[in-house]
């Protein structure tokens, strides 16, 4: 029943976002709603189940952290921006029938993604286990491994924004701080942050969380090979100094860059 009642959840907060974005002739929004539909996932789990474990808890603290610094970080950058390239360009290569198409294809496929990533936050309230020892461990373990991945998307985020703000940079390429060891540590960050988040959910030490896995797995799938990392590598492949950047750092673990 978790499932079903997250799942409604979701479908109606999607459908008030693409009537939003809609009405600003904006499919960009759809952004703005991935933060939020993870919060809507972790808190309608954690009251319909009523399970306030230790683990449950953790995990919707850390969704919520998550979720709101990048509504915040989207919204306050996009709202009243132009709709993002990524759109525009759906646009012109749909041609007709645009809100259909964007319904579908933007909106519900991406409520369809956000709910199999969701597995782990699902999970770790449908367990109702008390943890021992381990368990808290895991917890701990878990925790730490999230606090880098949010040092990373959250701080990468800032500097690349800094960067950006200074005409000074205008066409340039940011290779310092966190860009410095990876072209994309905001993608790194995100990933490493969902691996944590199943970690947490498996401090139970029961079967069924270990299934979540699915969820860290298709994030690092669609940040590595399908939405994230591929889009932005192609805006600059034509671009030298990108080029040139991209030959001594690594394109999304974190390493020392190549001389």
């Amino acid at each position: 029943m978790l499932f079903l009642v997250n799942a409604l959840a979701l479908f109606i907060f999607f459908n008030l976002f693409f009537v939003i974005a809609q009405l600003k002739k904006n499919n960009g929004i759809a952004d703005m709603a991935w933060g939020l539909g993870f919060i809507v996932v972790a808190i309608t789990s954690l009251i319909y189940q009523g399970d306030y474990s230790i683990q449950a808890i953790a995990v919707t603290a850390l969704v919520l952290l998550w979720g709101l610094r990048l509504f915040f970080y989207i919204g306050l950058r996009n709202w009243s921006k132009p709709e993002d390239f990524r759109y525009v360009e759906m646009r012109k290569k749909w041609k007709t029938n645009v809100k259909i198409k964007a319904y579908f294809i933007v909106f519900m496929l991406q409520m369809s993604f956000l709910y199999v990533i969701s597995l782990p936050i699902q999970l770790v309230n449908l367990v109702r286990v008390d943890i021992d020892m381990t368990g808290y461990v895991i917890v701990l373990v878990g925790v730490i491994l999230w606090l880098i991945g949010f040092y990373f998307e959250a701080v990468g985020d800032q500097q690349l924004k800094n960067f950006k703000k200074n005409p000074e940079n205008k066409g340039k390429i940011l290779s310092t701080g966190l860009w410095k060891y990876t072209r994309h540590p905001n993608y790194f960050g995100e990933a490493l942050m969902w691996w944590a988040v199943w970690v947490v959910s498996m401090s139970s030490l029961s079967l069924i969380p270990l299934y979540g896995i699915v969820g860290p797995i298709f994030i690092t799938y669609l940040l590595l090979f399908v939405s994230g990392v591929p889009l932005l590598e192609k805006k600059y492949k034509n671009n030298e100094a990108f080029q040139a950047y991209a030959k001594k750092t690594s394109i999304f673990f974190p390493l020392p860059p190549k001389k």
